[in-house]
């Protein structure tokens, strides 16, 4: 898609400092997954355009992960550390989580507010 993003070294160790703190994180996925349905709970009665996106990035995170999987499997686990459509991958799947928890602890917030 983008063929200099490739080559860019300085994408790829930024990618690599923005999952970080999800690989510390335990059960980061299930996380971001509970947080979705705490969100999807709360917004039924209040926001149904921002439930419609809410559904969107949950099904664009899962079909990434399952991408990333899959990927995963074809290249290996070592190979796939240093190669770059593994780390950008992860790294699409970990901003797409990261948006669902700020979306869940946004909703939260507003209910108890």
């Amino acid at each position: 898609m983008f063929p200099w993003i490739n080559q860019s070294r300085v994408v790829y160790i930024l990618s690599n400092l923005f999952v970080l703190p999800a690989t510390f994180i335990p059960f980061f996925d299930l996380i971001s997954n509970i947080s979705f349905i705490v969100s999807f709970i709360l917004l039924i009665n209040t926001n149904l355009l921002l439930l419609f996106a809410l559904c969107v990035v949950f099904t664009i995170k899962n079909n990434s992960n399952y991408r990333f999987n899959l990927l995963l499997k074809l290249k290996g686990e070592e190979i796939s550390k240093s190669d770059y459509e593994c780390v950008y991958l992860y790294a699409w799947c970990t901003l797409l989580r990261y948006s669902l928890i700020g979306l869940g602890a946004n909703q939260i917030f507003l209910f108890f507010k």
